[in-house]
């Protein structure tokens, strides 16, 4: 008698695998919308709000395209390092490290004047890129598990930037843990536009950059092969830890420039919540964009949408802040099922009779 089961999908057109990503995302706003209903909201106002709000009105665009500034970053961080199945979950410690490294540019006035603030970009990319490479070294020479030492690394760096926020860096002239505020020359330029400043053209041009690198690089087409099989890499010459380590290393280091946008862009200082809530949103948009570096720029505009449109529930519907959280689990589960359907499949197997 046949009988129902699950087996490994060989292969998936791209019409079909956009049609079941497509489903996946339509499946995730429908029940989104469903639990925003269940709270006393209508449709004309799911509408207003996600819509309207967020990308009609020039505040709600604003602030979409101000909080995109690092999302973009922080999900490329994630989607450039899951090339090479590199479980990046420190982006929040990374962004630390960063904004802690562009700050310490600032403070003790490092380098000619006129190109601090490039100086203060470097440095933030090298102070991510070697917080998540000691991570990668690890996993390459250790073989430690780089979920534990991303995550742990986290606390690292947040404990460390409280310590100088209480202690060194602290400005005496303020009541909040706060450090002095930055030059003119050390500050990103506002673009006109609201909050919006130059660290948009950062991301973007991120965004592209790494396009290019996983797309048409050499070394891209090396992350497909280490990221399919490393032993099979290793045979053909394929330097696969190298090539692990720069991977992850490059996304670290995205990560400190998404901390440079943060204090440079809109702090102007180190604060306190400089890096805070930037982890699971990351490994949202990289998977929403399934890694795709352009990809990562959509989701990161809607993930910032959907934040601005969090806000406006929050203060005239009296909604929770985790209605947000919540709106992103659902939209993040329903493009795991989607991926899930894309490496198996339902088929039916005929039960054979073995002659005696």
């Amino acid at each position: 008698m046949p009988r129902l089961i699950l087996s490994p999908r060989l292969a998936a057109s791209r019409r079909f695998t956009f049609l079941v990503l497509l489903g996946g995302i339509l499946a995730g706003l429908v029940v989104s919308g469903g639990f925003l209903l269940t709270q006393g909201m209508g449709l004309s106002d799911l509408a207003s709000q996600f819509v309207g709000y967020t990308f009609g009105n020039p505040a709600g665009l604003d602030q979409t395209l101000t909080r995109s500034i690092p999302l973009i970053l922080v999900g490329l961080s994630v989607a450039v390092c899951l090339k090479v199945k590199f479980w990046n979950i420190g982006v929040e410690g990374q962004l630390w490290a960063g904004a802690m490294a562009a700050t310490a540019v600032s403070l003790y006035h490092i380098g000619p004047e006129a190109v601090r603030l490039w100086v203060m970009c470097v440095a933030a990319m090298l102070g991510g890129g070697l917080w998540c490479g000691v991570c990668a070294l690890a996993r390459v020479r250790l073989r430690a598990n780089e979920v534990v030492t991303t995550l742990l690394m986290n606390y690292v760096a947040y404990m460390l930037a409280q310590q100088l926020l209480y202690g060194a860096w602290r400005n005496p002239q303020d009541s909040f843990p706060v450090s002095k505020v930055f030059a003119p020359g050390e500050t990103l330029a506002l673009l006109g536009f609201g909050h919006v400043h130059a660290g948009i053209f950062f991301s973007l041009g991120a965004a592209l950059f790494c396009w290019w690198l996983c797309g048409f690089a050499r070394v891209g087409y090396m992350a497909k092969a280490v990221a399919a099989n490393p032993a099979a890499a290793r045979a053909v010459g394929v330097p696969a830890g190298a090539v692990v380590l720069l991977m992850a290393t490059l996304g670290g280091a995205l990560s400190g420039l998404a901390g440079f946008t943060i204090v440079c862009g809109e702090e102007h200082r180190l604060t306190q919540f400089v890096g805070n809530d930037f982890i699971f949103p990351s490994i949202v948009i990289a998977y929403l964009a399934r890694s795709n570096p352009l990809g990562v720029v959509v989701a990161a505009i809607a993930i910032a949408a959907l934040y601005t449109a969090g806000d406006s529930l929050k203060a005239f519907y009296q909604l929770p802040g985790a209605t947000v959280l919540t709106i992103e689990a659902i939209l993040l589960l329903c493009v795991c099922c989607a991926e899930f359907w894309l490496r198996y499949q339902l088929g039916w197997a005929k039960s054979t009779k073995v002659a005696p």
